[in-house]
């Protein structure tokens, strides 16, 4: 059974239909509800991965609905920050917030122009994080860089883009955790779930 379903048995369904409507207001293209399911999924066993990891405190950027975070609260019953820049998938989230309970301060925040001070031991959460100014693959270059020489903790799911094929996003994370053991992390290279081919990159010191 999906953790979502277990997790939220009686919110589900409602967290699929607000899914559902911010992919359509952000212009996206209409998907089955199957895959719908598969992608907040992804984000729900996110969330309940970095419930688990001791001592953190969590900043997610780029969060869209914030599923990571959400959940992570929810679980951890802890409060966690997450910031977008789009105040319309926030009125969403915040939505979502109020329904589930949870403890997440929302703040509305381009992280690229005003970068957020981080407070002791937090971690960068960023899931599939994505930018209106440039393309994917320099959003996700940015906040490793950020979390490698500033030697923040960072929990990534990658993108899976348009070319990329599994073999070429496996190795893109395989990048990424080369890249970040070079200086001194811990690194968690793990697939999400199946058959989405998403990959979790958690980095601890």
């Amino acid at each position: 059974m999906l953790r979502l379903k277990t997790l939220f048995p009686d919110d589900w369904e409602h967290i699929l239909d607000v899914y559902r409507e911010y992919v359509s207001s952000a212009g996206g293209t209409t998907a089955g509800d199957d895959l719908l399911l598969m992608i907040i999924e992804a984000g729900v066993r996110f969330g309940e991965r970095l419930s688990r990891l001791p001592g953190h405190s969590f900043l997610e950027v780029c969060s869209g609905l914030g599923i990571p975070s959400l959940t992570h609260s929810f679980l951890s019953q802890t409060s966690v920050r997450a910031l977008d820049i789009d105040p319309k998938i926030l009125s969403f989230a915040e939505e979502l917030k109020d329904r589930l309970g949870c403890d997440v301060e929302f703040e509305c925040r381009d992280v690229f122009e005003d970068r957020p001070e981080l407070k002791d031991g937090e971690m960068v959460v960023a899931e599939k994080p994505a930018s209106y100014k440039t393309n994917t693959l320099e959003v996700e270059y940015t906040i490793r860089n950020w979390c490698a020489i500033g030697g923040h903790g960072l929990a990534l799911i990658p993108s899976f883009l348009t070319e990329d094929t599994p073999t070429i996003y496996s190795e893109r994370c395989m990048k990424y955790e080369k890249k970040l053991k070079q200086v001194g992390f811990t690194v968690e290279n793990k697939q999400v779930s199946e058959p989405l081919p998403y990959r979790w990159i958690i980095a601890t010191k």
